[in-house]
């Protein structure tokens, strides 16, 4: 039986991590299966209060060398592993996941906030771990799992349950997106059954298979946006009868004077309701007059004190 050092020797490596924002340091003890079919570099997502009270992305070649860091753009509450590629020019290491699998990615980041989902990864059929939040020790299991089954081909497991000894449920099925094969594995709580566990897993997949569906094309409504007539109205009450019978100016009851017909703005409005109470619309022209009016004409005076206002 091996030993405890020997089990870390033969399946872990220490890397020295540095906070890019303070200069804290600490050790973490990764997987050496993570970086095993590694093509690029490994994204590994460091959460707040593990090396210091910031959280930020290491970088790591297949060598397991931290070649870079960069602040996190978001908080991460677990350690995360994702291959990403890289360029290095002129000393920048830039990277990115195709965006299939960024996609894929943010769905199961947001559904581990269910507090019954401890954890989650995507691998490939050829065992790469594209993604993974799962403890180190559950992750090693998977990625063994994945080993031996690319080894046997003979035999095609679609859906593989493994049941812990603290009740706790490891789940994993394999399916197509595009022309390519994964394997979503979760890790869930001892609280979930294996009923639920399976309904955890459906419906994550029915989200990323979602991704790859023809969106709904909107039906464009032509939305009439009502515009008023002027900046300028008194409410008031206009009697049509009372009003058009004298010609071309109309009462308006409010201010118990007549105006000209021709500086209403919504005058057929006016005209189409007998008893029309509401906002009634002046040209701008009309009401500067009134202004310059009303210190000396008293309808002018009374106009403007009612311009704009609500009885």
């Amino acid at each position: 039986m091996l030993s405890e050092d020997e089990i870390f020797r033969e399946n872990y490596v220490k890397i020295r991590l540095v906070c890019p924002r303070c200069g804290k340091e600490k050790f973490l003890k990764i997987p050496m299966e993570l970086t095993k079919r590694s093509e690029h570099l490994t994204t590994i997502s460091i959460p707040s209060e593990f090396v210091c009270k910031h959280s930020f992305q290491a970088f790591i070649d297949k060598d397991f060398n931290v070649r870079a860091y960069q602040n996190a753009d978001f908080e991460i509450t677990k350690i995360e592993f994702y291959e990403s590629e890289a360029k290095d020019k002129e000393g920048i290491i830039t990277y990115t996941l195709s965006q299939l699998i960024k996609n894929i990615v943010e769905i199961l980041r947001e559904s581990l906030i269910d507090k019954e989902i401890l954890g989650g990864a995507i691998f490939n059929l050829e065992g790469k771990v594209m993604y993974s939040s799962l403890p180190d020790d559950i992750f090693l299991v998977m990625a063994n799992h994945m080993e031996n089954q690319e080894k046997n081909q003979k035999i095609n497991v679609k859906l593989t349950i493994f049941l812990l000894e603290n009740e706790q449920k490891v789940i994993s099925r394999v399916f197509q997106l595009k022309e390519i094969s994964l394997n979503l594995i979760l890790l869930l709580s001892s609280k979930v059954n294996l009923n639920e566990a399976n309904s955890y897993l459906e419906n994550l997949i029915e989200k990323i298979n979602k991704l790859e569906r023809p969106k709904e094309k909107l039906v464009k409504k032509d939305i009439k946006i009502e515009q008023p007539l002027s900046d300028y109205w008194i409410h008031s009450k206009v009697n049509y009868i009372s009003s058009f019978q004298d010609g071309d100016t109309v009462y308006i009851d409010s201010l118990g004077i007549s105006v000209s017909k021709s500086v209403i703005l919504n005058l057929d409005e006016i005209k189409n309701n007998p008893k029309f109470e509401g906002k009634i619309y002046f040209a701008k022209k009309y009401v500067n007059l009134m202004q310059g009016l009303a210190l000396t004409l008293k309808d002018a005076s009374i106009f403007m004190s009612k311009l704009n206002k609500l009885p």
